[in-house]
């Protein structure tokens, strides 16, 4: 979908919602000369800074999306397919998304799969 930025923020918003919140939804801002990929929602998460409770997700696909930009498709695909299979596991699930995992966890995991790939 196209639309400007202040409706786009609300749709992007609502369903970030319903997908499971802001920690999992990557976003990204295509213009005629450059591309921006960010976590979807811009949530600066200043609430759980230093808490070891940020979902790397959101990040962790926005970088996917930058690499598949850059044509890196094998390595992009890598990082995704790893991430995505973190996620099957609960133990990994930050609190914002019903877990009790912690960031550094959720990163051990998706590192382990890697290893896998």
């Amino acid at each position: 979908m196209v639309m400007p930025n202040l409706y786009g923020n609300i749709v992007n918003n609502v369903c970030a919602g319903l997908v499971g919140g802001p920690g999992l939804v990557p976003g990204a801002n295509y213009g005629h000369d450059y591309a921006v990929f960010e976590t979807a929602t811009r949530n600066t998460g200043k609430s759980i800074a230093n808490r070891n409770v940020a979902n790397p997700t959101a990040a962790l696909l926005a970088a996917c999306m930058m690499l598949d930009h850059l044509r890196l498709h094998n390595h992009a695909s890598t990082i995704r397919q790893a991430v995505l299979a973190s996620l099957d596991d609960p133990r990994t699930h930050t609190p914002d998304i019903g877990g009790q995992g912690t960031t550094s966890g959720a990163v051990q995991s998706i590192l382990s799969h890697l290893g896998r790939a």
